[in-house]
């Protein structure tokens, strides 16, 4: 008799509860206030386009396109054509760690994609509904499954994106388990900076490598560490000018210059915060 394998399904993405399903209703010259809250929202533009303030940086929404908004991030949405932009909005929870490579980034979406949102707009319509107290509630006679089949495609959708963006060249798309996550991402930063000490990186540079928002990033870096991801960076730098100033016989300005210190007088002034004195004068000290 045959042995048949069992194997336990594992969820990527686990979808714990629903907090919204709705039009963003557009009137006039649109802008909602400023908000946060302990859960995902994604919004997808329909038609025309919306302009979504993320801790006070705007991002362009167009038809067609989606984004993902992190929990506890402050946002609000404004739209200059009023009722000719149309958005959808899927407010939720889980716990999933991958998801946080999404955040806060723009997704055109293709054919596949574009139908699972039909799908969970239709279904949210004839499921759900927005109580006057702007609470989701199931609906007197809704359809069969329609919860499920709303969580079912919001999870393709997801999955979907998450696999376009690991897809990209040169994507460094981190997905990690809730436990290593932190740890993890801040040796991954790390690493990158040790590859490019000889380098000049900009904040959005650093943030584009490993995939994740510029106000998460920082803020998760500033909790880990205790640094800011550029005041680490040129620690390292500093670290790295020490080494060469010790063993090899480069000249102060060149060793500024390999790591990428435009201005010397900027860099004498870095190092002797750091070190307590000069370059030139560390560099006789040890070759005493």
């Amino acid at each position: 008799m045959k042995t048949y394998l069992r194997h336990r399904i594992v969820n990527v993405i686990d979808i714990k509860e629903l907090s919204a399903l709705e039009y963003l209703d557009f009137e006039g010259r649109y802008q909602n206030y400023k908000e946060r809250h302990p859960f995902y929202e994604l919004c997808y533009v329909e038609k025309g386009d919306v302009s979504v303030s993320i801790d006070d940086e705007e991002s362009v929404i167009y038809e067609n396109e989606l984004i993902l908004i992190a929990p506890n991030e402050t946002h609000s949405y404004h739209s200059p054509y009023g009722n000719r932009s149309r958005a959808f909005v899927i407010c939720f929870e889980s716990p999933s760690s991958a998801l946080r490579s999404l955040a806060d980034k723009k997704f055109s979406l293709d054919a596949t994609q574009a139908s699972c949102m039909k799908v969970i707009i239709d279904e949210s319509q004839h499921t759900f509904r927005m109580n006057a107290k702007d609470l989701l509630e199931i609906i007197e006679h809704p359809n069969f499954g329609g919860q499920q089949v709303i969580l079912s495609q919001l999870s393709y959708l997801l999955i979907a994106l998450m696999r376009h963006l690991s897809g990209k060249k040169d994507s460094e798309l981190v997905i990690l388990s809730d436990e290593a996550f932190y740890r993890d991402l801040v040796g991954i930063v790390i690493g990158y900076f040790e590859e490019n000490l000889s380098s000049k990186l900009s904040l959005d540079e650093i943030c584009d490598r490993v995939n994740y928002s510029r106000s998460f990033l920082c803020k998760t870096f500033k909790e880990q560490t205790g640094e800011t991801l550029i005041g680490c960076f040129n620690r390292m730098k500093i670290e790295e000018a020490k080494r060469l100033l010790r063993e090899t016989d480069l000249p102060v300005t060149e060793i500024a210059a390999r790591l990428a210190f435009s201005e010397l007088k900027y860099f004498c002034s870095l190092f002797k915060k750091q070190v307590g004195t000069t370059p030139t004068a560390y560099k006789k000290e040890k070759h005493l």
